[in-house]
């Protein structure tokens, strides 16, 4: 687009971004001064300068834009040269090949050096302005600050543009082009740039500067695999678009019929909210789906009049013909089902075998609509008068429900602007579930976690308070234990003996009751037994159900991070107080984020509950009725068991490691926190959060770095190891938490969550008092030995739960076509 087509806006930002840009040259030279008389720094600039231009000549291509591997070797400039130094590179040094005019507009390449300089500059005298004190955390703390503002100033500058020129807002494009994968992928590749920066060190010369294409040539390599992945993926695309061209040759009446159905099949899966990869599936399927016409005989495929019922009979076999053919080619397994029973209808009355409902594979639901639409709205060799689009939506429209899926339809709809049917009883469709979705589309949900958030901000505080208040009397990590175990003590008997309450009595002022009497005395601290189950049950009643399981993880990144907070905050208060006045603040902020948290709630207007058929007491009994939640119980016990050695065990730990206890433990608290943290956000691009292979992962993988751990007992190491093994924590808890969800229904969700709090904070006594009576055995060791029994519990626990774990189904077939090709004559009733 020319500069001139522009709107106003969208040229007063552009101009705007490369003045800034500009300026940035010389201003940044005067704030921070660089003297090129530095021992090789001239010939290191220069250095970083070829290898930025080459990488700028070799991006890795994908199928909708490209990606630069320059970013690494800019962030190594920016630390080695702040300001002026990279921005002079940002400017000079990133020709990728296009030509001004010919084949981009000038605006938009000048635009994108402008925003690389600014990317680039104002993070590199940031870092250069923050003092470092020689730890060896110095390097990686400043490439990751560096790193994070270059990546959210190119964001913010890239989709600001984009809104303008596309006429959309802001947040929406940026939702729309920036995902998790592309952050991840070029985060990992901007942090590489403070390898780079080592490297390139005078003391390094000349080996660092030999060295540095090998980290360099990683990049090109894996730029290299992903050229020839995409050439693979063009020439796949390309054969399949043939196929389907000689496949629709055969029929004078259906030409470019199966490449249409391709195409819109992949746009009713996408608007579906399906995956990248179900996408594909569905085009690919559309390419295939009349692949079986090839057994059918030309006499039977051309016919121009009306089939007789021997040869519909053999026109129905195509489907079973094509599926057969696709199935023996392994990469393509996934799409015979989808081809096989593309012909197959909502009621029973399709073929090849009459399937019902949701039994029908997914993706043969959508292929079905697509190969609908496509036959009724151009020329076929039985319907010679053409429909519009319009006619052909509202001719399928009136068939939802009884030969087609309602969802299905409601997405052809939607893709031509119509309003969706009103019609009940519909099956759920596999959503590609997003963190943004959930919290759009259930407000009510969105007030929850900040509830959830604020009050999991102070419990951090409580306890770190108690720990150290008994740890400075005491000086024993046994007195620690009993800490926790007087803290479970309340709690098991409020949610063992009162767990029905969460059902019985409506959850909204049930919660704000208890979170405002906690904040009055923290004599009632018992009362979280209550208020934790009851927030888990209120889950499924404010999100649809293929949402409860992002939502559980949202709900458990919110309370961890707020969590990581508040222990950071708790050792910063007592780094700044004197230890008894210290623990004063903890509580009396404690107090305050439960009032707030309650606060919250009163926007919210239904969180379930308020069965009075349920009785208040019997809650563990009536759980231990419902048989698909007994295994999952199970696990959550023994885990809960494990994993609770850990508590008195990483405080004594702590003292093991520094002289400075109380500041090492809440170091180590953050880290754990922060691990469990991005072991939320992992959890989140589950496939399928809740079952029990899911919690089997988070188990083994908690076990085998705690393990690790007692390996090489430094501060170091146990940072690193902790960190890892803590990931696994929320993929386990959580995983586990959904699956007793969804064991448990409406009445009873609320006991199912006390009864399942009641197990673990048993469990967690029993646990912490093992612990603690390893630690005090030997209170040197005591701390390794305890995390090595928990390490191979942990594992062994692990192993039997991924042993034990169903495997999941795919999105495109369903659970009900899986379960029915199980059980045959069930499946395939005879058709009438």
């Amino acid at each position: 687009m020319p500069y001139s087509a522009l709107d106003r806006r969208a040229k007063v930002w552009v101009v705007a971004v490369l003045i800034f840009g500009v300026a940035l040259v010389p201003g940044a030279w005067l704030l921070h001064p660089i003297d090129l008389g530095q021992d090789k720094l001239l010939f290191t600039l220069v250095y970083l300068a070829a290898g930025t231009q080459i990488a700028a000549l070799l991006p890795i291509k994908w199928k909708h834009g490209n990606q630069y591997i320059y970013d690494p070797l800019l962030v190594a400039t920016g630390l080695i040269a702040p300001g002026a130094g990279v921005a002079i590179v940002a400017w000079l040094a990133l020709f990728d090949g296009r030509m001004p005019g010919r084949d981009a507009p000038w605006w938009a390449l000048a635009y994108n050096r402008a925003n690389q300089a600014i990317d680039n500059v104002v993070p590199s005298l940031i870092v250069a302005a923050i003092p470092v004190y020689g730890g060896w955390w110095a390097l990686p703390a400043r490439t990751i600050i560096y790193s994070v503002f270059a990546l959210g100033l190119n964001y913010f500058i890239t989709a600001r543009v984009l809104s303008f020129i596309n006429k959309t807002s802001f947040w929406t494009t940026l939702s729309q082009n920036v995902g998790a994968s592309t952050l991840s992928s070029t985060m990992v590749l901007s942090f590489s740039g403070g390898i780079l920066y080592l490297l390139l060190q005078p003391n390094m010369w000349p080996v660092g500067f030999i060295m540095a294409p090998g980290l360099f040539g990683f990049l090109l390599a894996a730029r290299g695999n992903v050229a020839d992945a995409q050439r693979q993926t063009q020439v796949k695309d390309q054969t399949l678009d043939l196929a389907a061209q000689a496949l629709d040759a055969r029929d004078r009446y259906t030409e470019s019929h199966s490449i249409r159905v391709s195409e819109l099949a992949g746009n009713l899966g996408d608007h579906l909210d399906l995956g990248n990869r179900e996408c594909e599936l569905l085009r690919t399927a559309g390419s295939l789906h009349d692949l079986g016409k090839i057994g059918v005989r030309d006499d039977i495929l051309n016919k121009p009049g009306p089939l007789t019922e021997e040869e519909w009979e053999i026109m129905r076999r195509h489907p079973d013909i094509g599926a057969d053919m696709i199935a023996q080619h392994s990469a393509l397994t996934d799409v015979a089902p989808l081809v096989r029973h593309h012909h197959e209808r909502w009621d029973g009355t399709g073929y090849p075998l009459g399937l019902k409902r949701d039994v029908i594979p997914f993706g043969a639901r959508i292929l079905a609509v697509a190969d609908s639409f496509d036959t009724i709205t151009g020329p076929r060799l039985y319907r010679r008068s053409l429909m519009t689009p319009i006619e052909g939506v509202e001719d399928i429209s009136r068939r939802a429900g009884f030969w087609y899926d309602p969802n299905v339809v409601d997405a052809l709809r939607a893709l031509h602007g119509l309003d969706p049917l009103d019609l009940p009883d519909r099956p759920e469709v596999p959503r590609r579930v997003t963190n943004l979705r959930v919290l759009r589309s259930n407000p009510a949900f969105a007030s929850l976690l900040a509830a959830i958030g604020i009050s999991s901000l102070g419990d951090p505080l409580t306890q770190v308070a108690t720990l150290v208040a008994i740890y400075a009397a005491t000086r024993q990590a046994g007195a620690v234990a009993l800490g926790f175990i007087a803290q479970a003590l309340g709690t098991i008997v409020m949610s063992g003996a009162l767990g029905g309450i969460a059902d019985r009595f409506a959850r909204r002022p049930l919660i704000i009751s208890l979170e405002l009497l906690r904040a009055a005395t923290l004599v009632m601290l018992a009362v979280v037994g209550i208020v934790q189950p009851a927030r888990q049950a209120a889950v499924p009643v404010l999100v649809p159900a293929g949402q409860v399981g992002r939502a559980n993880a949202m709900g458990a990144t919110v309370g961890t991070l707020a969590g990581a907070i508040g222990f950071g905050l708790a050792g910063l208060i007592l780094a700044l107080s004197f230890q008894s006045t210290g623990t004063k603040v903890l509580f009396l902020v404690d107090a305050a984020t439960f009032a707030a948290a309650a606060g919250i709630m009163f926007g919210i207007p239904n969180l379930g509950g308020g069965t009075r058929s349920t009785h208040v007491t019997g809650a563990v009994r009536r759980t231990w009725t419902i048989a698909t939640a007994r295994p999952h119980l199970a696990i959550c016990t023994v885990a809960a068991f494990l994993l609770a050695i850990s508590f008195p065990a990483l405080f004594g730990l702590a003292y093991r490691l520094s002289s400075d206890g109380p500041q090492t433990y809440s170091l180590l608290e953050v880290v754990l926190s922060a691990g469990v943290l991005v072991g939320t956000v992992i959890l989140g691009r589950a496939a399928s959060i809740g079952t029990m292979r899911t919690a089997g992962a988070g188990l083994l993988l908690t076990g085998i770095f705690s393990l690790a751990m007692i390996l090489s007992p430094t501060v170091l190491s146990v940072v690193v190891f902790l960190f890892v093994a803590s990931i696994g924590n929320p993929i386990y808890t959580v995983a586990n938490q959904t699956a007793l969800l969804e064991a448990a229904d409406a009445s009873n969700r609320g006991s199912v969550m006390a009864t399942r709090f009641t197990l673990v904070q048993i469990a967690s006594i029993a646990g912490t008092t093992v612990g603690g009576f390893l630690v005090q055995l030997d209170p040197r060791n005591g701390p390794l030995i305890a995390y090595g029994v928990l390490a191979v519990g942990l594992i062994l626990l692990g192993l039997f739960a991924l042993a034990a774990g169903r495997v999941l189904s795919n999105p495109l077939h369903g659970h009900a076509y899986e379960e029915a090709t199980m059980h045959p004559a069930a499946a395939h009733p005879p058709v009438k």
